[in-house]
């Protein structure tokens, strides 16, 4: 099958970055820490610690790395991992300290650095022509800025010979010649490491014959990394490349600089308001659960400090409290990160939480996410929704990335097929729904493990029809007999390949009784819309999912609607009760279990399958329709969420939330909650465009052709959300609450609740004078008595 994720990593990332992307809170300590979070001292005296036991360690941890050491690496030769970050921690000490020691520690690692590579056969060297001016002592652009800024420290502080700084920068050339073999460019981590790097070899080695090759390279890189946008979605790499920025910018002193872009001002509150009750930024496109967070940890200490913003300093806080034990200190690549949390943050800035609740994250063009939340402490409720696509900015650079590496799985680059994702959903402490993971080897895994659209909780689409089967009994065959049907996931997957996409929000809108979201995605090379709306109910609590498919083009449509579980511990008739005890190898907390709901299931399969996914099996729970559409027509899904104690009662919620009954019938989508003594009515316009006169006519609204019945309520809205209360099981005379968005009209049992005004519009198409018109309402919320049904 190939490589291991594992094995591979080591040499994407290297094993002491591996240790930082992946490790968890084993026995995470409480650090002591005041209003600021975690005082400053405290990284210093880990970094210190944590050099000190590499120091004391070395030989056997170069021993284990003799032990395993592999020739055939994809990536060639890698050295010893945790020795240049040693040195950079000890060049500091001395720094700070003017202790000889820790210079001499420094200094002989970088002067016997290079020896390692004797363990290298000349067999494995023929096989590469990379190497072809010899093998390189520092072949990882991940790790080679980390000598050259132990070199950096020393040389200024006068503590190498002649001879010495001679070998050590005959090694920085060879380094730097062998990274500028391969070209990497764009607004990404791999581009960015590669600045970081020219940048601390332009400081350190000013007169070197090569210095202005390495500087017009650094600005090659730099600049495209510099006051722009990334172009990945990808949790891990998109910390490595804030991390390497922030070096870089520390290599030019020009961190002031970088954070008074509008960019790095963005990122900030972008990660900030995707901070999840893991106390970590979800896992989305190429991640795993709570990797990279250290890389996170020291961005928000930097961002705190530079903006002197005290939800920065929280976020950093969380981070640091949830995952670093300090009292480990074998970590090595997290102390090399803690070092420059010393050094960039800040002491005396008080840390505090947000104060938002859902919102957009951070907008519709470039983050694309939405988060529902009701707190942020770590038992709060929290789902996000992405819908982000490629998008049209970073041509340049993601056309040279198809054109280079074999990235057939990947939206350029990182990111999966994963618009209109549910990605977390966090209830009391537990995990309810969470992502794919990233992949078992390169470049994916089987049927493009995790990165095809299959691995996620979203609509799937494939022009053609599934092989239904059927149940005994039913007559779609000639037969009455069961006739088995095709399996879901055997009729969706196929190689993995990713196909572009456009997104766009349609609407959002957050309310004290429920938030709002509407996002669509568009196919234009197979012909469909979906659009994915969320209602998120805060009393009762649950999340309505409604998924409309609209055709645009005359086909053969198969949609799945799909939704992933670690365990199903019972199930009925259209409802699920799931539970993920653990991802990976990290435990989960199983106070709350989720209850998924398939009201509307008139022509609709449903089921379960094993599926494999994030490296462990899981199951995916399915609901499933296939026919041929007309151009313009219509379909949707209705899902209901309801995360829920464990030991509460759940069974008496499948004959709680019905359908509620549509008219025209293939108009809407819509359910009614039974919720004490009030029943809530919640319902969605399927074609946002049903209302729209096709002629001259401004304002093009036409109530007549878009008015839809949602139980008692009429409207040509694009949603309704109401309260109806309720004694003994039936509607009483007591207060309506009820919210229509984008309307013209609303109705309840023949009353005209809320209707727009006339108001004078010109200038029309046809010539004709001035006339009356009607515009839409944006929304309208009320409360009113209403009488008792007959």
């Amino acid at each position: 099958m190939g490589k291991t994720f594992t094995s591979i990593s080591i040499g994407i990332i290297s094993s002491l970055l591996l240790a930082v992307f992946l490790i968890g809170p084993a026995i995470a300590a409480e650090p002591p820490a005041g209003k600021g979070g975690v005082p400053l001292s405290q990284y210093w005296d880990f970094a210190r610690a944590s050099a000190d036991w590499v120091f004391l360690h070395q030989d056997e941890l170069i021993a284990q790395w003799q032990k395993s050491f592999d020739p055939e690496n994809v990536f060639g030769y890698r050295p010893p991992g945790g020795l240049l970050e040693m040195a950079v921690i000890s060049a500091s000490l001395f720094e700070k300290e003017k202790k000889p020691e820790y210079a001499r520690r420094a200094k002989k690692v970088l002067l016997t650095y290079g020896d390692y590579r004797s363990v290298y056969p000349d067999w494995a060297r023929a096989k590469r022509a990379d190497y072809a001016e010899g093998v390189p002592a520092l072949p990882d652009f991940f790790t080679i800025m980390r000598y050259i800024r132990a070199y950096d420290i020393l040389h200024r502080g006068g503590a190498l010979s002649p001879a010495e700084i001679s070998k050590i920068e005959g090694e920085i050339a060879h380094g730097l010649e062998y990274l500028l073999r391969s070209q990497e460019w764009g607004p990404m981590n791999r581009a960015a490491l590669r600045a970081e790097s020219l940048a601390w070899a332009v400081r350190a080695l000013p007169d070197h014959p090569r210095q202005k090759v390495w500087e017009m390279q650094r600005r090659a890189l730099g600049d495209d990394n510099w006051g722009n946008w990334q172009i990945e979605d990808a949790t891990i790499y998109n910390g490595v490349w804030l991390y390497s920025l922030l070096g870089y910018a520390d290599a030019l002193d020009k961190r002031e600089d970088l954070f008074k872009t509008p960019e790095m001002y963005y990122y900030g509150q972008y990660y900030l308001h995707l901070l999840s009750p893991a106390g970590m930024v979800p896992d989305f496109g190429d991640a795993h659960w709570e990797a990279n967070w250290a890389h996170y940890l020291v961005f928000f200490e930097a961002a705190a400090a530079a903006y002197r913003n005290p939800q920065l300093k929280w976020a950093a806080a969380t981070i640091a409290r949830k995952f670093v034990d300090f009292r480990n200190p074998a970590n090595i690549g997290l102390a090399y990160v803690l070092l420059d949390c010393f050094r960039w943050g800040t002491d005396g800035l008080a840390a505090a939480p947000p104060s938002s609740l859902s919102e957009e994250v951070m907008e519709d063009v470039q983050g694309k996410k939405i988060v529902f939340r009701n707190g942020w402490t770590p038992r709060d409720t929290y789902l996000l929704l992405n819908y982000r696509d490629e998008g049209d900015g970073g041509l340049n650079f993601r056309d040279y990335l198809r054109d280079t590496i074999p990235v057939e799985e990947e939206k350029m680059t990182h990111g999966h097929a994963d618009e209109n994702s549910l990605v977390l959903l966090m209830s009391g402490g537990s995990v309810l729904l969470h992502d794919a993971g990233y992949r078992d080897y390169m470049p994916s895994g089987p049927f493009g493990a995790y990165r095809q659209d299959y691995f996620h909780n979203r609509l799937c689409v494939r022009p053609e029809k599934i092989w239904m089967g059927q149940r005994k009994g039913e007559s779609r065959y000639s037969i009455r007999e069961q006739v088995p049907g095709q399996g879901v996931l055997d009729f969706l997957r196929n190689a993995g390949s990713y196909r572009r996409v456009r997104t766009q929000k349609v609407d959002f809108l957050t309310f004290e009784d429920f938030d709002y979201s509407r996002t669509r995605l568009k196919d234009e090379e197979w012909g469909y819309e979906w659009d994915r709306a969320i209602i998120y109910l805060k009393n009762p609590e649950m999340f309505i999912i409604f998924d409309v498919f609209k055709a645009r083009r005359e086909e053969w449509f198969t949609l799945a609607n799909l939704w992933h579980a670690q365990r199903i511990l019972a199930h009925g008739e259209h409802w699920y009760k799931t539970v993920y005890e653990k991802i990976q190898d990290k435990n989960l907390s199983t106070d709350r279990h989720l209850l998924i709901l398939f009201p509307l299931t008139h022509y609709r399969l449903e089921g379960s399958e094993p599926i494999r996914r994030h490296y462990q099996d899981e199951f995916l729970i399915y609901q499933t329709t296939a026919q041929h559409f007309e151009l313009g027509q219509t379909a949707g899904f209705v899902t209901v969420l309801i995360p829920h104690s464990k030991d509460s009662s759940y069974l008496e919620w499948p004959a709680q939330v019905r359908t509620l009954p549509i008219v025209p019938e293939q108009a809407g989508l819509g359910v009614e909650i039974e919720a004490g003594d009030r029943t809530v009515v919640v319902g969605i316009k399927n074609d946002l465009r049903r209302d729209i006169a096709r002629d001259w006519r401004r304002p093009r609204y036409t109530y007549e052709a878009g008015r839809i019945g949602f139980g008692e309520f009429e409207t040509d809205g694009d949603l309704v959300v109401a309260a109806v209360p309720m004694v003994g099981g039936k509607p009483s005379g007591k207060r309506l609450s009820y919210t229509i968005v984008n309307l013209t009209k609303g109705v309840f049992r023949d009353r005209v609740l809320i209707e727009a005004k006339p108001s004078l519009f010109g200038l029309a198409f046809d010539g004709r004078a001035d006339g009356p018109g009607l515009g839409k309402l944006r929304y309208w919320r009320d409360d009113i008595e209403v009488k008792e049904t007959p």
